[in-house]
């Protein structure tokens, strides 16, 4: 079953990719394999199938460098710290937000490439900032 996971400190969204702490790496690394295992089992010749890498890459530290995917029609909800969502905000690959993000791990199969993977979807998430200014889409915006 997808996890909806939550991180527990606030992280820095650039565009679509965040750095992720180890410990939830390894949650994400067991949640990976429970996905893939699912996604196998679906292909006639799992023996052939190629696996695509994880949308996750580890640098310095213990520390890893995380990509997240979202619908353009269906992006991820923005709230403020008191839950109140920041409306007519959208992220963009402009975008710089230090936040809380909700997010699910999916399996997809692509069945005329007879390949498999995971990709990290960006339900939401809970923008934390000490000088209310957020950058979306490259402009500032002081109202948040």
């Amino acid at each position: 079953m997808r996890q909806v996971i939550i991180t527990k400190e606030p992280v820095t969204l650039i565009g679509n990719s965040a750095i992720l702490p180890k410990d939830l790496v390894k949650r994400l690394e067991d949640g990976r394999k429970a996905e893939l295992k699912h996604q196998l089992a679906k292909v006639s010749n799992p023996d052939s199938c190629k696996i695509n890498p994880a949308p996750w890459h580890p640098i310095k530290g213990n520390r890893y460098q995380a990509v997240f995917y979202w619908n353009e029609e269906n992006t991820p909800e923005i709230v403020d710290q008191n839950y109140k969502t920041l409306k007519n905000q959208k992220l963009s690959m402009d975008s710089q937000i230090t936040a809380k993000l909700i997010f699910v791990q999916i399996g997809y199969f692509m069945k005329d490439e007879e390949l498999v993977g995971t990709r990290l979807n960006l339900k939401g998430l809970q923008v934390v900032h000490e000088n209310r200014t957020i950058m979306f889409q490259g402009q500032t915006d002081d109202n948040a």
